[in-house]
């Protein structure tokens, strides 16, 4: 088992490095970029728990309120939960180490939940890929720049700000003043700033990871962000 784990491990290693090796590639049309970081986007996002996001806002206010007992208690609350999901996160490398990502993805194909994500998924390209076959004029002008960053001005009331479509792998706090705007919040600062959340709600209530894209796609398709607007400079 230890030896198909390896192989598999190598196997992901030269993937991913030809991919990212790929994806800096002028050909490249910017279609095709996204759709592919859509799908990393889709199993490489982090989401806390509602427990957890529901915690931070109670948290913030019992700051807001001065109530630091309170405040106090909850942060007491927040550190055991975070506690158990570290424990389950435990639990879950003891099992990869078990068991191939092959086999483990094998016994989820007919959750419900699993499946959820899965087609959801394949939805989203579904959708990308048609549009990118349906204007495939789109982006050649664009593929012609090499590695130029598509920048995008957000406004409302008067006031814009920009969104650069960075590489996923850029943090989110490089653009915090865009993401607050937006009416995000940030825990920290510098550096060190954080989401606090790491999710959003479109207008049909479904949780949306939160990264460029999926802002950026929610502003353009009018699904989310009420009240603004979004331009590609």
């Amino acid at each position: 088992m230890s030896d198909f784990n390896t192989a598999e491990s190598v196997v992901t290693q030269s993937s991913k490095a030809e991919y990212e090796n790929s994806i800096n590639l002028s050909q490249h049309l910017p279609q095709a970029k996204i759709i592919s970081e859509m799908v990393l986007d889709a199993f490489q996002s982090t989401r806390e728990s509602d427990q957890i996001r529901e915690l931070r806002a109670a948290i913030r206010q019992a700051h807001d309120s001065f109530d630091d007992d309170k405040a106090y208690e909850l942060m007491g609350e927040l550190k055991a939960l975070k506690d158990a999901e570290a424990a389950d996160l435990a639990a879950l490398e003891d099992l990869s180490s078990k068991f191939s990502i092959g086999r483990i993805l094998s016994s989820f194909k007919d959750d419900p939940a699993f499946q959820e994500i899965v087609y959801g998924l394949a939805l989203k390209v579904l959708n990308q890929t048609h549009q990118a076959i349906s204007n495939p004029g789109g982006g050649k002008g664009k593929a012609a720049k090499k590695k130029e960053v598509e920048i995008f001005t957000i406004s409302k009331d008067g006031t814009s700000v920009t969104l650069p479509l960075r590489t996923p792998r850029s943090r989110l706090n490089v653009d915090r003043e865009a993401l607050e705007f937006l009416g995000f919040t940030f825990v920290g600062e510098g550096d060190e700033a954080e989401l606090e959340s790491e999710t959003f709600l479109d207008n049909a209530g479904t949780e949306q990871a939160v990264n460029r894209k999926n802002i950026i796609t929610a502003l353009q398709q009018k699904t989310a962000f009420d009240g603004y607007s979004i331009a590609a400079q």
